[in-house]
């Protein structure tokens, strides 16, 4: 059991990157009228210069985690890059990661379809990105690492023997399992700052036209009425607490969508902050006053429709928006500043993808067999 675990699986499988370079500012004040709850609400960050790589699968675990049954499995290539090579366990293993309840839950999505494609995709971009690193001579020395694993101890008050628990959450073996992983993630971002974020270039009549399309040439912007029902993590909770949590609120979302009573009645029942007397209504919310797996939750979401279950800093969320309106701009240099930084993340994710290419092209990837177990 742990203290504050959630937030801290967020910070770990995030690994190398921080909030702010993932997201644009965030403003303190929030929409006249009634405050967010705090389980929605953004927390502001200075917006970044560069961001942040595209995100990969989640954390892949070095070694099954403790307590669950291992198999001896006969192993064999699937691809081979240049003098290395990739065998069918390392997809799986990374595969397995990304359908790990809590890394599902902390990166707001369900595996895809192509779960071991999407892996070994990663797993060659990866081989390739420190691949590179070592031609650029560009290491991360143990302080670097120190710092990362620091950081993350100081952010949440943490005991060493708190963060270790913390890791083994996400199926890491042990600290220098994690330690490792770390290394290779805070490596990889060193390679895609000097060869991707230097070729960013956003202009600003790019910025302009976007910026007047967004909010009909400065004047306005969209607010959505937002109603929710959360499922709070506790202070202290172990990893099969979590996995309850979000089982329970994928059972109350079900229900709240199939319709036999209405959405309010679900959250004045299930909800678990001061909006379930009022029946989930959290109020108006525009752009940048709520957490970013929610912001794009609810704009995405067709008016009358319920979300599926969305992860935030706090815990679990079931969404609902029942109508939209438009307002007068609240803050134009905050809405600009967003604005640069969605495109300049659009610019990097472009290039990152084209680098890639570009490295794959230049030495031999060869398929040497499928990824199905024979």
């Amino acid at each position: 059991m742990i203290r504050h675990a959630f937030g801290t699986i967020v910070a770990l499988a995030l690994v190398a990157t921080s909030a702010a370079a993932r997201e644009p500012a965030r403003p303190a004040d929030q929409a006249p009228g009634k405050a967010p709850e705090a389980a929605l609400a953004a927390t502001p960050a200075p917006p970044a210069a560069t961001p942040a790589p595209p995100a990969a699968t989640p954390p892949a675990a070095p070694a099954a985690p403790a307590g669950e049954r291992t198999e001896l499995v006969l192993d064999r290539v699937v691809v081979a890059i240049g003098d290395d090579a990739i065998t069918l366990h390392e997809v799986e293993k990374r595969a397995a990661a990304a359908r790990n309840p809590v890394a599902e839950a902390v990166a707001g999505t369900a595996p895809e379809k192509g779960g071991l494609e999407a892996a070994l995709d990663d797993l060659v971009a990866e081989r390739l990105l420190l691949e590179q690193a070592r031609g650029l001579d560009i290491s991360v020395p143990e302080a670097e690492v120190d710092k990362h694993v620091q950081g993350i101890m100081d952010q949440n008050g943490w005991s060493a023997d708190e963060f270790a628990t913390a890791i083994r959450m996400l199926g890491f073996q042990d600290v220098v399992s994690y330690r490792e992983h770390a290394r290779r993630e805070l490596t990889k971002s060193q390679v895609l700052r000097l060869k991707v974020g230097a070729k960013v270039r956003v202009t600003e009549r790019e910025i302009d036209e976007e910026f007047n399309r967004q909010f009909d040439g400065g004047k306005t912007e969209e607010e959505v009425h937002l109603w929710h029902i959360v499922f709070q993590v506790p202070e202290h909770v172990t990893l099969p607490q979590i996995r309850e949590l979000i089982e329970k609120a994928q059972k109350v979302r079900d229900e709240a969508a199939s319709g036999p009573r209405p959405f309010e009645d679900v959250a004045r029942e299930f909800g678990q902050d001061g909006s379930a007397e009022r029946g989930g209504d959290v109020g108006w919310f525009g752009r940048g006053r709520l957490q970013p797996s929610l912001e794009e939750a609810a704009f995405a979401l067709p008016d009358g429709e319920v979300s599926p279950v969305v992860q935030s800093s706090a815990g679990f969320h079931v969404l609902r928006v029942t109508e939209r309106r438009r307002v007068a701009l609240k803050d134009p240099e905050e809405a600009r500043a967003r604005v640069r930084f969605e495109l300049s993340e659009a610019a990097f994710k472009k290039l990152y993808l084209e680098y890639v290419q570009e490295l794959r092209a230049g030495v031999r990837v060869q398929t040497v067999g499928g990824l199905e177990r024979l």
